[in-house]
C-alpha cells in the first residue's frame, strides 16, 4: 500500500471513532492528528510522479516502444540509442547544472509491441507511476493511443519517431516531436515527383495504418495541386499480408511512371523484392521509414529506388562521430535513426532538466523553452505545438543510401 494510501485509511479510522474521543481535549487533538495525517497525505500524494530521488540523487525516466512485434527493429533501436546516451551522461557526472546538478539518470523501457491498445495500457502504468518524463514511441498508430493518457496526466513525452501529423494536432502542451511528421514528407515527395523525376503519374501502394494513411492523404492533396496524376491505389495490412503481387498487378496495369510506396520496413521490403522479381522495372520512391537496415536486407536487389531522408541523419559528419564511437562500444556497424532519436530524445531531457524541469509541471513548461544541439537534426527548438524547427528534407538513391550509412 502506497504511503498516502495509509494516511488516507488512518484518517479515515480516526474520523469513524471521533464519538470515542469524549472529553474537549481529546477533540482538539483528534482534530490535530487528523490534520496532519491530512496534510502529509496530499503532500505524498502531490509528490508521487516526479522521478526524482532524492537520497539517491536520481532521476528516473522511462521510455517505450516496439521493442517485439513485426517492428521490434524500430524499438530496438530507440531503447538502444536511450541507453547509450543515459551511459554517457551518468558516466560524465549527470546533470551538469541546475537544481538537480550531480543527479544520474536511470532508464526503464516498456515494450508495446507495436500494438495501440498495449501503448495505451502502458501509457496508463508510466502515468501513475514515479518517472519524471516518458520517451518514445516509433509507431504513430501507438503516439496516438498514448498521448491522451499522458496528457491527462500532465506527463511530459518527448515523442521519438512517429511521424503522423495528428499526433500534434490534438493540441496538447505536454509533448514534444523530435522527426519530421507525414505532411511533411509527402509535400517533400510530392515535389520531387515533380520537379526532379518529371514523373506525370503515379501508383500508390500504402498500409492502412495512420502513418500510411496519412501520408496518402497529404500526398494526393498536393498532388492534385501540382498536376500529378495518381493512377491506382492499393491498401495493404501490416503484419498480415506477405504476398503482394495482386497490388503489384494492380498497379503495373495502370503502366505509372513511378510507384510509391507508403509503407514500414517489413512490408516495404518484401513488395520490393517481389516487384523486381516479377520483372518490373518501374522507379520506385518511399519514405524515411524504410531507413532501417531490415528494409534493404529483405529487398534485394533495389533497381531504381529512391528514399525521403533527413540530411542530418548522415552519421558520418563529425558532430555525430561520437555516438558512432559510442555505439560500436556495444554493437557492430552504425547506430539506426531510431536509435539515433532515441539518444537525442536524451540529450533532450537532460536540457530540460538542467534548465530547471525538476518535475512534471515545470518539465512541460521547459520543453517549450530549450534549445539543444542533436543529432537527428542539428538543433532541437519546439513551437508551443511540440513540433521542432527542423532543415529540409533531402532524396537520395537506396544505393547512395546503403553505401553511406550501412556499410
Amino acid at each position: 500500500m502506497g504511503a498516502g494510501r495509509k494516511g488516507f485509511v488512518i484518517y479515515s479510522y480516526l474520523l469513524m471513532n471521533a464519538r470515542e474521543w469524549r472529553n474537549e481535549m481529546g477533540k482538539r487533538l483528534l482534530v490535530i492528528v487528523m490534520t496532519v495525517f491530512l496534510i502529509g497525505s496530499l503532500a505524498m500524494v502531490a509528490a508521487a510522479g516526479d522521478g526524482i530521488d532524492k537520497n539517491k540523487k536520481m532521476i528516473k525516466l522511462s521510455g517505450f516502444d516496439s521493442v517485439t512485434g513485426k517492428y521490434g527493429d524500430y524499438g530496438t533501436g530507440n531503447k538502444r540509442g536511450q541507453e547509450v546516451a543515459i551511459e554517457e551522461i551518468n558516466s560524465k557526472g549527470g546533470i551538469a547544472a541546475g537544481p538537480l546538478k550531480g543527479y544520474k539518470l536511470s532508464l526503464t523501457f516498456e515494450d508495446d509491441r507495436g500494438d495501440p491498445k498495449e501503448a495505451a495500457n502502458i501509457a496508463k502504468k508510466l502515468s501513475s507511476g514515479d518517472y519524471l518524463a516518458v520517451l518514445g514511441p516509433t509507431m504513430s498508430s501507438c503516439a496516438l493511443a498514448a498521448t491522451p493518457v499522458f496528457n491527462r496526466s500532465g506527463v511530459p513525452n518527448i515523442i521519438t519517431y512517429a511521424q503522423a501529423i495528428t499526433i500534434t494536432e490534438q493540441g496538447f502542451n505536454n509533448i514534444a516531436r523530435l522527426t519530421y511528421t507525414t505532411k511533411s514528407v509527402a509535400v517533400h515527395m510530392a515535389e520531387k515527383v515533380k520537379d526532379e523525376f518529371k514523373k506525370k503519374t503515379v501508383s500508390i501502394i500504402s498500409e492502412n495504418q495512420d502513418y500510411g494513411q496519412q501520408l496518402l492523404k497529404t500526398f494526393k492533396e498536393k498532388a492534385k495541386e501540382l498536376g500529378i496524376e495518381v493512377v491506382s491505389e492499393s491498401v495493404v495490412v501490416p503484419g498480415q499480408d506477405v504476398d503482394f503481387k495482386s497490388v503489384l498487378l494492380q498497379a503495373k496495369a495502370k503502366n505509372p511512371d513511378m510507384l510509391l510506396i507508403f509503407l514500414c520496413y517489413n512490408e516495404g521490403g518484401l513488395l520490393l523484392k517481389q516487384c523486381r522479381q516479377m520483372g518490373w522495372t518501374v522507379p520506385i520512391y518511399g519514405p524515411n521509414s524504410l531507413t532501417e537496415a531490415k528494409f534493404f536486407e529483405l529487398a534485394g536487389d533495389l533497381g531504381e529506388f529512391h528514399i525521403v531522408l533527413s540530411p542530418t541523419l548522415d552519421v558520418n559528419r563529425p558532430d555525430a562521430k561520437n555516438l558512432v564511437t559510442l555505439w560500436n562500444k556495444k554493437y557492430e556497424g552504425l547506430p539506426p535513426m531510431a536509435a539515433i532519436y532515441g539518444y537525442d530524445a536524451v540529450t533532450v531531457a537532460r536540457a530540460v532538466i538542467e534548465a530547471g524541469g525538476v518535475d512534471r509541471k515545470s518539465f512541460v513548461k521547459k520543453l517549450k523553452e530549450v534549445k539543444v544541439n542533436g543529432i537527428g537534426t542539428p538543433v532541437y527548438e519546439f513551437d508551443q505545438t511540440g513540433e521542432v524547427k527542423r532543415p529540409a528534407l533531402i532524396t537520395m538513391t537506396g544505393a547512395q543510401f546503403v553505401k553511406e550509412n550501412l556499410k
